[in-house]
């Protein structure tokens, strides 16, 4: 049964989940971006404390939750509770000269230090048994407290799945929804693709210190968020992207959010920690069905068996969150997705009608993912023929190739 997934040991049972839904309001659309608030948090000069604590327990954040929220300041509590390893080493003697380098750094890329107790803290976030005791962010720090929905999915993502990551972003970003994942590659980086594309709110979650972005061909993208979103991370200047550091980066990505979404993961992906993370905290996980004949689905297929909710296009995540009533309401409700023939056929040839032969084309991989042989049959072309518009198709972006000689529809634009 769904509820009998493992759970991270660190989270919430079931019922003692907290409501995702508790300080958040419904989107505006009217404003798409929540209003910067300049003096939210605290500059990283005036956080020292905050720092050094931050070094020291940032991977037990459980331990200091309560004690933080009851009012302890950060350098009673240091004093109070027992050593941690830090996750940066240094000389020794110098701890206190590490801390003002990296307030320095911080200052440097115009970070801010948001401390679990401060106002602007994420309510849903605060929530959580081990929520972040500091996070370091880049950005509006409002967007962390807007509704949200996670994307994640697979780095080695197929084309098809790709383009639907993208789609989703942008239609949930249309709606007034922001997008929350962890720029990594794949899945990850084509959902804050399509949140921008649509001038919406989305958050990147790092799984190393703010200071440094990973992957780093993702600098790039990571500065266009910060324009109309937020970077944000639990761990200190210099912390390095391990292995171990990527499960507790997904407890926040599920955290900030009302669902996450699945596009494509294999059996053992990563983002089935995400979905783990999501069930825990009393967080919806929806699934884009992907194809049963290749490992490239295995996984998210296998979270459908379970129980997880099915989804076509943002506006089922919208209804399933309870959400309808915020649908319907300008023009961003029109250009939500109502079903997969709409999305295949709407725009498919010239002048907004599939005609022809791309229709039959079209009308075969709508089924399912296909060869040329058996596009052949079904849509009783001669090769030459279907050559010639397989071409067109792809370079208009309708249609890809994926390695294994399939042909996959692309989701219109």
């Amino acid at each position: 049964m769904w509820r009998t997934l493992p759970v991270p040991a660190r989270n919430t049972t079931e019922s003692e989940a907290p409501d995702p839904r508790k300080g958040i309001e419904a989107p505006n659309r009217r404003a798409p971006n929540p209003s910067p608030s300049p003096v939210a948090g605290l500059a990283p000069e005036q956080a020292h404390d905050w720092l050094r604590l931050q070094r020291r327990m940032a991977l037990h954040p459980e331990i200091i939750r309560d004690p933080l929220l009851e009012g302890v300041p950060p350098a009673t509590l240091l004093d109070r509770i027992e050593p941690q390893p830090p996750l940066i080493r240094c000389a020794k003697g110098s701890q206190e000269g590490l801390v003002a380098s990296q307030a320095e750094r911080l200052a440097s890329i115009g970070a801010r230090v948001l401390p679990l107790p401060d106002p602007a803290y994420p309510p849903a976030l605060a929530e959580l048994p081990d929520a972040p005791a500091v996070l370091v962010i880049r950005g509006d720090p409002a967007a962390l407290c807007r509704p949200s929905v996670a994307i994640v999915g697979a780095r080695a993502a197929t084309l098809a799945a790709r383009a639907t990551a993208q789609r989703l972003a942008r239609e949930l970003a249309q709606a007034g929804f922001g997008v929350v994942s962890g720029l990594a590659r794949g899945i990850d980086g084509e959902a804050h693709r399509g949140a921008l594309a649509a001038h919406g709110c989305t958050v990147g979650v790092l799984a190393c210190g703010l200071e440094q972005i990973y992957p780093p061909e993702h600098r790039g993208l990571a500065d266009r968020m910060t324009d109309r979103g937020a970077v944000v991370s639990e761990l200190p200047v210099g912390a390095p992207p391990r292995r171990s550091h990527f499960p507790l980066r997904n407890r926040i990505i599920s955290g900030l959010c009302l669902g996450v979404v699945v596009v494509e993961a294999r059996r053992r992906s990563g983002s089935l920690i995400t979905v783990r993370h999501a069930l825990a905290q009393g967080r919806e996980v929806f699934v884009v069905p992907g194809a049963i004949d290749g490992p490239f689905a295995e996984g998210g297929n296998q979270l459908l068996r379970d129980g997880a909710r099915p989804i076509r296009c943002a506006r089922d995540i919208i209804e399933d969150l309870g959400l309808a009533d915020t649908l319907g309401q300008g023009p961003a409700a029109s250009r939500l997705s109502s079903g997969t023939t709409q999305d295949f056929e709407g725009g498919a040839g010239k002048g907004g009608g599939a005609e022809g032969v791309e229709a039959r084309v079209l009308a075969v991989l709508r089924a399912g993912p296909a060869t040329r042989d058996e596009m052949l049959i079904q849509a009783d072309l001669d090769a030459r023929r279907l050559a010639t518009v397989l071409l067109e198709l792809q370079l208009d972006g309708r249609v890809v190739e994926e390695r294994d000689g399939r042909f996959h529809a692309c989701w219109s634009a």
